[in-house]
């Protein structure tokens, strides 16, 4: 396959996991009361499409360059952090942004545990971040 179509390929399933994540998770915020803080939808797919890229661009290279070197997948995600920390500097939290990440990996787990055929572990992952939500749910209503 060739260089660019993977990157593209990457860059748009990151995006897609990405708005999908903070879909879910201002769902969940609005289920515990919280009140997440979304820009205007252009802004917002605009803060996407910059993070889907360090995210899809990293993730290409290590996949495509140096396949040992998966440690390194951490550089985009405290990137991605800080795009959206510095994007809500005055609307979100370091819980937001680390529960936008989260949602992110959990989406991501399932649809690759999916799309390879592991039905067990898909249904496993949304079980146990179902679980982990509810107990996040119930801390956050009783404070």
């Amino acid at each position: 396959m060739h260089a660019a179509i993977q990157l593209s390929l990457f860059w748009a399933l990151a995006f897609v996991t990405l708005c999908s994540a903070l879909v879910l998770l201002n769902i969940f915020d609005s289920i515990i009361g919280n009140d997440l803080v979304l820009h205007s939808l252009g802004k917002e797919a605009a803060i996407a499409g910059l993070a889907s890229l360090v995210e899809g661009g990293c993730f290409w290279i290590v996949v495509s360059f140096v396949p040992a070197a998966s440690r390194a997948l951490i550089v985009p995600v405290i990137i991605v952090a800080l795009i959206y920390k510095i994007g809500h500097l005055e609307d979100w939290s370091k819980f937001d942004v680390f529960m936008l990440l989260a949602f992110q990996v959990a989406i991501s787990f399932f649809a690759a545990s999916l799309l390879g055929g592991h039905f067990q572990t898909a249904i496993i992952t949304l079980v146990v971040f179902a679980a982990t939500l509810a107990v996040i749910a119930g801390f956050m209503k009783n404070l």
